[in-house]
């Protein structure tokens, strides 16, 4: 049969078509021989197919609900790559994720530890807008008074139920690095813009840029090489005002997002570049919180050290329950401490202006003329 690849990597395609050229059509086993070949040599000595694709629709029924060890069959837990179904893949699709084990150097993560946990201490996820990933959904909260609001949003912890209060008494998060322009509610718009991580040294910016420029590096080391420059070419394109970067150049991220002991539900991440892939961290001491991919029942397990390659962009995925280092359940308000960075392109950041200074200017300009009256001479009146 035909074998239609992603591109990922031009010396893959090389290698095929000079295969082709020499004993004709590819066959599947071959394939498969030739692309275990050119991940040993990335270090990618586990490629494994996901067991099953349950479809598209089925696994966005489950967005909002927590996910659990009955959702997968398969745990990738070791240096691999995990590909959806060979049916799936000729329809399009391609890779799950890809774990790099005990990649990031103990010192660099000591370094930027405390920086990540006050990043992701910003606020608690019960009573933000993150209601998908919270498994509450976006409704309407109550007042200081007890009654409801027109305002939409996870509900408080005083007004969850037991079982969400138990998952997110802990949960908060925060972002760090770079946002890009929206339109709040009445109309205002936001410029592009310094996240609101009041802690945000420039000493602290700079680790964690180089902390993206390491999983940047892996990023495009990887089998995913062809994301990598569709990222990075965008990247390229964004005024380095916006971009993580370090002394040595920019990274092809523009913000990092940082969880701290939140099992999420089940969701698909927003506002990524869609061209991209996702790429993620964690530090701590804990067990559980595998990363589900319910789709395709494969679940990956990456700890301090490693870093994961995944399609979270596109596919759904959430956290099975966390718990303790020696595995048991953590009593409520008692949970390890999970620190997680998930580093992104922020759709749009292309669009932002040079330097900080004029991207206000813009803004204030657009304002101005969004708040002029329609109607001439009311002072006369």
């Amino acid at each position: 049969m035909e074998f239609q690849y992603e591109n990922p990597d031009q010396k893959l395609t090389d290698t095929a078509r000079k295969f082709e050229q020499e004993h004709g059509p590819l066959k599947e086993g071959e394939i498969d021989e030739i692309i275990a070949k050119l991940f040993e040599k990335r270090g990618l000595s586990k490629m494994l197919e996901a067991p099953t694709d349950i479809g598209e629709k089925e696994a966005l029924e489950l967005c909002e609900k927590p996910l659990d060890d009955s959702h997968y069959d398969l745990l990738l837990d070791e240096t691999g790559i995990v590909e959806v179904p060979i049916q799936t893949w000729e329809q399009g699709k391609g890779t799950i994720c890809i774990l790099l084990k005990n990649v990031i150097p103990q010192k660099l993560l000591d370094a930027v530890r405390p920086i990540v946990l006050k990043a992701a201490s910003q606020r608690k996820v019960a009573g933000g807008n993150r209601g998908v990933a919270a498994g509450t959904g976006m409704v309407p909260r109550k007042n200081r008074n007890g009654k409801t609001s027109q305002i939409k949003g996870t509900p408080h912890l005083e007004d969850l139920s037991k079982e969400d209060y138990a998952r997110l008494r802990s949960a908060t998060d925060g972002t760090l690095g770079f946002l890009a322009r929206d339109l709040r509610p009445g109309g205002q718009f936001y410029p592009c813009r310094l996240t609101s991580y009041s802690g945000a040294l420039p000493v602290e910016l700079a680790l964690m840029g180089t902390l993206a420029k390491f999983v940047a590096e892996t990023f495009r080391k990887s089998y995913m090489t062809g994301k990598w420059k569709a990222q990075f070419d965008k990247a390229s394109q964004t005024a380095p005002t916006w971009l993580l970067r370090t002394s040595e150049g920019i990274t092809p991220f523009t913000t990092i997002t940082c969880n701290r002991s939140w099992r999420t539900a089940a969701h698909v991440d927003e506002g990524d570049l869609k061209e991209g892939f996702g790429v993620m961290c964690c530090l701590g001491d804990f067990e559980g919180c595998d990363l589900v991919f319910p789709r395709y029942r494969t679940a990956v397990r990456y700890r301090e050290g490693d870093v994961l390659l995944a399609n979270v962009g596109s596919e759904v995925h959430g956290n099975t329950p966390l718990l303790n280092p020696d595995g048991t359940v953590p009593e409520v308000g008692r949970e390890p401490e999970r620190l997680v960075c998930v580093f992104y392109y922020n759709e749009g950041m292309d669009q932002c202006e040079s330097t900080m200074q004029k991207e206000r200017e813009v803004i204030n300009r657009r304002e101005i003329r969004t708040n002029k009256p329609k109607t001439k001479g009311v002072r006369g009146k």
